[in-house]
């Protein structure tokens, strides 16, 4: 058995184990793919690599090997082109030949890289969610430069063209959810701001120098905690006393409609730039 509970039929008839003991004491995971109970999620991973040996484990599974993403329902490998037979409904095989630097080992799993890892799962994931993803990897620091050679490295590739734009409007110095929401929102309406910016003694969200704009995201504790509300009406007043405009909006509505609030502060940077010419 391999560490994961896992063996071949083969294997498992050259250790003494029946025909009828195999078919009454295991569990038949995979074509000549046993083992003793129901495998975990990882377990079915190890089976699919003992079952194609030149298997490579990608997309949202390698994302969730590397820790990016929940346990998705779907095991997710990738196989040469060539490679052709039926899957269970757990199981998705993508085609593709892959470069050999462009696969690594996990847990002693054979796994994509990470870059590969990203750009897969880009590949097919709802805008949005591919989004979040790549604004987080790209935090946790992915370099911008690996996933472009990678790109580059095979010109026209499923993934390469979203890959490219989700590069171009990413959001990497966010500290919530509602303010990498919003950067994206407004960098994809071309408006580029200092997030996390210091102005004076404050840091702040959102930052225009040009416009002398700052926008912040309250956050749920804004609204329930007095001592919180006190200290941002006392920075407010200084901000604005110093001839800073300041636009609030609630982290609830930043999430409901984030492209109508890039709006209306695009506007207003804009108007003030405008006006301070």
């Amino acid at each position: 058995m391999t560490t994961y509970g896992l063996a071949t039929r083969r294997q498992l008839l050259a250790a003494g184990v029946s025909s009828s003991s195999l078919s009454r004491d295991y569990h038949r995971v995979l074509p000549q793919i046993y083992s003793r109970t129901e495998p975990s999620w990882t377990g079915r991973c190890a089976a699919v690599l003992l079952w194609r040996s030149d298997a490579v484990l990608s997309h949202r599974t390698a994302a969730r090997l590397y820790g990016w993403l929940a346990e998705p329902a779907i095991i997710e490998a990738t196989v040469p082109r060539a490679r052709k037979g039926r899957t269970p409904s757990w199981l998705v095989l993508h085609r593709r030949d892959l470069a050999s630097d462009a696969v690594t080992r996990v847990d002693d799993l054979s796994v994509v890289t990470e870059a590969q890892a990203l750009l897969d799962c880009v590949a097919i994931m709802e805008p949005r969610a591919a989004g979040r993803l790549v604004d987080h990897r790209l935090a946790a620091g992915m370099t911008r430069d690996s996933v472009r050679r990678l790109v580059a490295s095979a010109p026209g590739r499923s993934g390469n063209a979203r890959l490219t734009e989700q590069l171009r409007s990413a959001s990497t110095r966010f500290a919530s959810e509602p303010e990498r929401v919003l950067d994206r929102a407004l960098i994809a309406i071309g408006l580029r701001l200092k997030v996390n910016a210091r102005v004076g003694a404050f840091i702040v969200d959102f930052y225009d120098e040009a416009s002398r704009v700052i926008i912040e995201v309250d956050g749920r504790e804004f609204h329930i905690d007095g001592d919180v509300f006190r200290r941002d009406r006392v920075r407010q007043n200084i901000l604005v006393l110093a001839e800073f405009r300041v636009l609030r909006y609630a982290a609830f509505d930043v999430l409901r409609d984030p492209d109508s609030i890039a709006r209306q502060i695009a506007h207003e940077v804009r108007r003030r730039r405008h006006a301070r010419r």
